[in-house]
Order: structure tokens, then sequence, then C-alpha cells
């Protein structure tokens, strides 16, 4: 009786390991989502752009495994006086993947600066959330003529022991690794698990922000290029980058961001040579999604003092409203 007990308390285990884990997104025809936006050719890709508003240049970037979707509760408001355009950097949302890239930041950020120049936008502000933190701090490093300021949300850009220890594994066992962020990453309720860890009220979330998240999954090679792309979240070069900004920066963080706490967020603000911390007491890891008029209050002063110093220092752009 015993042995046959095991067998199926085996048995019950692999068939819950395989319902856990058949999960697929659907194929996402990345065309027909397009909204307005248009995918810009860069050197080894394509990066999806979308603009809307007038006056100063904003750049949205999403963090990883992100999309543009993320910004879709600040941008109406800002749109009412800035030109926002969101960018879906190499491997994200509907820009391309290639699976044998290179993700590191220094070559988004040169990706990105492609782009900037492609589309004739200079002194921009880059708004990144999470781990595109990490290309928008080289950025601003190698092309300070291009970056006017800085709003960093939440930056990948101070790891953990945790989230170390998940890098040092990955680097010891890639391919291991790999199958294992391909196999969760196809899976809904892994989505829906990595937005509720994300937030400060975990039952916030619901069927329309898994979707906001989910649904660009199923875009051409996304799970293919996923080891490429964690390959390349870790922080180390653009930390190397944070004492050459010399543009001003708003650091915003959420009080219950579980990636990195409150005292890491303010050494952090410290390392730059000019940098505004704001720390959110009702969010976590994602306070645009979580506490959106917040983030854009704590954005404004911010962004008019950079256009008002990008005007004394040049001569052009457009004068801040009011």
């Amino acid at each position: 009786m015993a042995s046959w007990s095991r067998v199926v308390w085996l048995a019950a285990l692999a068939g819950g390991a395989w319902a856990a884990t058949r999960g697929r997104p659907q194929p996402f025809d990345v065309e027909a989502h397009l909204d307005g936006g248009t995918l810009r050719p860069i050197s080894d890709g394509r990066l999806y752009h979308r603009a809307v508003g007038a006056g100063p240049d904003l750049v949205m970037l999403p963090g990883f495994g992100g999309n543009v979707s993320t910004w879709e509760f600040i941008t109406p408001p800002l749109a009412e006086t800035h030109r926002v355009h969101w960018v879906d950097l190499l491997g994200h949302g509907l820009s391309d993947k290639p699976a044998s890239a290179d993700y590191g930041a220094p070559v988004q950020a040169e990706r990105l600066a492609e782009l900037l120049r492609a589309e004739g936008l200079e002194r921009v502000v880059i708004v990144g959330s999470s781990a595109a933190g990490q290309p928008a701090v080289v950025l601003a490093a190698r092309h300070p003529d291009r970056v006017a300021g800085l709003v960093l949300v939440d930056p990948f850009l101070v790891a953990g022991p945790g989230v170390r220890l998940g890098i040092w594994l990955s680097r010891q066992l890639p391919g291991t690794s790999g199958i294992i962020l391909r196999t969760l990453s196809a899976q809904r309720w892994y989505v829906r698990l990595s937005n509720m860890i994300g937030r400060r009220h975990p039952l916030s979330v619901d069927r329309a922000t898994v979707d906001r998240q989910y649904l660009p999954y199923g875009a051409p090679g996304f799970l293919d290029a996923l080891p490429a792309l964690l390959a390349g979240v870790d922080p180390a070069p653009a930390q190397a980058s944070i004492g050459e900004v010399r543009c001003p920066v708003l650091l915003i963080w959420g009080a219950a961001d579980r990636l990195a706490g409150r005292g890491q967020a303010l050494a952090l603000a410290a390392s730059f040579n000019d940098a505004e911390p704001v720390i959110l007491e009702d969010a976590g890891h994602v306070p645009q999604e979580e506490v959106p008029e917040q983030v854009v209050a704590c954005m404004r002063p911010f962004l008019e003092r950079v256009q008002r110093e990008s005007l004394t220092q040049d001569g052009r752009g457009v004068a801040p409203p009011g």
C-alpha cells in the first residue's frame, strides 16, 4: 500500500507540475497593435516608438519584461504640456527580439541614442522604470548633449542579496536558468504573481493589469530572447556611469518596493551629482501604475526646472508652461 501511495503522490505531483507549466501566450501580431506608433529601424532591429502631445520631449522606457503600456496612466496629463514618446527597448514589448542580441545597458543606450538621432530629438528627459534606468543612466553619461534630465522610477541600479544571487546563478547555469525563465514567463499565473509581488497592495492586480504585460509575450521571438535579456540585466555596467551623469535626476521610489528598500534609494540618490529622491509611501515597484497622480505631481516641478535650465544653457526649446 505504501508503494502505491507513493506512486499516486508522484503522479499527482507530476500532473500538477505539467498543468502549472503548460501555458503559452497566444501568438501576437505586432503590426496589428501599433496603435499609431511605428517600428523604427536601427542597426540591429526595430524599436517601437509612439508620440503624443506637444512641447518638450519626454522619452519613456518600461522595465525588464514590461512594455510601454505601463505609462498609460500618467501619459494623458503629461501630454498636456509635453511631447511624450513611448519607446520599447530592443527585446521588449512591440520592438524586435533577436535571440542573440546583446541586451546590456551600454548597448541598449547606444540603440536609444540611434533612435533619438533618427527622430531628431535633442535635450530630452528620459523616464525609465526599473531595469530601464540602466540604459537611461548610460545614455545620460555618454550623450549629455541629448539628455536634459532623468526621471528614474524605482530604477534597478541597486540589487539586494536575493537579486544578486539570482544573477550569479544564471551565470553559473545559463542553460538551466534559460529553460526555467522561458517556462515560467510563458505562464499567465507567473505574470500575475510577479505583478502582485511588485505592488504595495497585491490584491489590486486585476485581469487588465496582467493583460497589459502578458499579451505582448506572444510577439515573435520573445521567449527565445529571454536568456539574453536576463544576461543583460546586471546593473554593474550602469553603476559605473552614475558618477558621470551631470544632468538633474529625479528618483521616484515606492516605499514598499521589495527589490530595494528606502535606505538603498537614498544611498543611490547620494551617488548622483544632482539627484532629488521622492519616496511614495503607498506604492511598490511600479508607482506609475499604483499611484499615477502622485507620480505626475512630483514630476511636474522637476520637468519645469529642467526646461528652465535647458533654455538658460542653450537658448533652445519650448518655454515651460505658466
